[in-house]
């Protein structure tokens, strides 16, 4: 048996996740337009093994700097133009931050735990929902 609960009142159907992705491609591509959407993606893939391994070292982090850690915000991003790695500039992207509690009662971001990138997003239009 596993340490963990599963997020019942969390989960959602694959219809409701088609709609969501739906929704989300819509409204960014009236943003970037068609004359971007090699730039374009509309999913961030990442192993088990990445996410256990980084909440395990949010976990880490965490005990060691004695931040109370509740969860992991994930944060839409874009390259810069000037990006280290020139075959991402321009691309979007998705990365992981982890969250404390706060006074107003939503979770701040903790910028002193290293955030996580670098998930595999597949090359449009592959990468939409249920394909």
């Amino acid at each position: 048996m596993s340490d963990y609960k599963t997020p019942k009142d969390k989960l959602i159907s694959s219809e409701q996740a088609l709609a969501l992705n739906e929704c989300y491609k819509a409204k960014q591509n009236a943003g970037f337009g068609a004359e971007n959407d090699s730039n374009f993606s509309c999913s961030s893939w990442y192993s088990l093994e990445d996410l256990e391994g980084y909440i395990n070292y949010v976990k880490e982090q965490a005990t060691e700097k004695k931040i109370n850690v509740d969860g992991i915000r994930f944060y839409f991003g874009v390259y810069p133009e000037n990006s280290e790695d020139k075959t991402k500039a321009g691309q979007n992207t998705m990365f992981l931050c982890p969250t404390s509690p706060s006074v107003e009662n939503c979770s701040k971001d903790v910028t002193n735990i290293q955030a996580m990138n670098f998930g595999s997003t597949g090359n449009p239009p592959q990468n939409d929902y249920g394909e």
